[in-house]
């Protein structure tokens, strides 16, 4: 029982180290990819007047898609690839900008990288909700879990009220920690997921420093 127990107990809590951990990552990720979308707003300016209407009116567009369209999408797990179609927007209005003066050349260089930056942080947001545990990790640990609860019944104390308490507590922690581990694996689903509130903290800001 010692043996179970403690095998069981270490691969139960690496593996919610692991899914946190992603967790974590996958909230930095929307962080750095709110940031290079505002990186994106704020070097417009220095673009020809009509290529920074145009990058700014989009960038507006891709936070409201993000947050209004693709999010309710991810937490259903559906596909919505509205703020991908903005992207490529984006994208075009770049490449056809010409620089004339060495300022808007400057900003068009920044602006690039930033692109560059927003495309591998949404592809990485779309990975991540993609991605999910192997089963063969969850049949690990729902049978060791199985395992050590039934272990726990068979091995206990002689009091058996006792007994009893030992191996509810017991069946709980491992319950409450499969749910959790279940919850944090999926990042922008379930009841603990990944909020957009970085890009609607952009998306006003963005509106607020919009021409009236």
């Amino acid at each position: 029982m010692g043996v179970l127990g403690t095998t069981y107990g270490v691969i139960l809590g690496f593996m919610l180290f692991t899914v946190w951990n992603d967790f974590r990552a996958a909230e930095m990720d929307v962080a750095l990819e709110t940031a290079s979308l505002l990186n994106i707003h704020r070097l417009a300016v220095g673009l020809p007047s009509s290529q920074k209407e145009i990058m700014q009116k989009l960038t507006m567009q891709y936070a409201d898609a993000a947050v209004n369209q693709e999010w309710p999408a991810m937490q259903t797990q559906r596909e919505n690839h509205s703020g991908g179609i903005v992207l490529q927007q984006m994208w075009q209005t770049v490449t056809a900008t010409q620089a004339v003066t060495p300022g808007q050349i400057s900003s068009l260089d920044h602006m690039t990288s930033a692109m560059s930056n927003l495309s591998e942080r949404r592809r990485l947001r779309e990975e991540q909700h993609e991605n999910s545990l192997p089963a063969v990790l969850w049949v690990l640990l729902i049978v060791g879990g199985m395992a050590t609860v039934v272990s726990s019944c068979l091995l206990g104390n002689d009091k058996r009220w006792l007994h009893y308490g030992q191996v509810l507590a017991l069946t709980f922690v491992v319950s409450v920690t499969l749910a959790a581990i279940a919850d944090l694996a999926r990042p922008f689903e379930g009841a603990v997921a990944v909020a957009p509130a970085p890009l609607q903290r952009a998306l006003v800001i963005m509106q607020q420093g919009a021409p009236q």
